[in-house]
């Protein structure tokens, strides 16, 4: 079986959050550093909207895991990354 690093999975959940914003019309624009304060930046209706992705599960009680953000603040949407698909929170409209 393959194993793949953290990066890898990380960089996988943001090309899978990329490939759904843009189908539902997006602009999406990624930063050039590896330390930027957020993973993506998104322009729709002329308003830009900051969006941090997380890989991640929902714990025994069914809730989202997000204890591991550490960038609360710097970023407008978290894109949660599950096995069964992609959460926006708050939802993107």
């Amino acid at each position: 079986m393959l194993t793949l690093n953290t990066n890898t999975i990380g960089g996988i959940s943001e090309l899978k959050v990329v490939c759904d914003l843009l189908s539902k019309g997006y602009e999406v624009y990624r930063p050039l550093i590896d330390n930027a304060s957020c993973d993506l930046i998104v322009l729709k209706d002329n308003k830009l909207t900051r969006i941090e992705v997380k890989t991640t599960y929902r714990n025994t009680g069914g809730e989202i895991r997000k204890s591991t953000v550490k960038n609360w603040g710097k970023f407008d949407i978290l894109a949660c990354v599950l096995p069964e698909g992609i959460v926006y929170e708050p939802d993107l409209i």
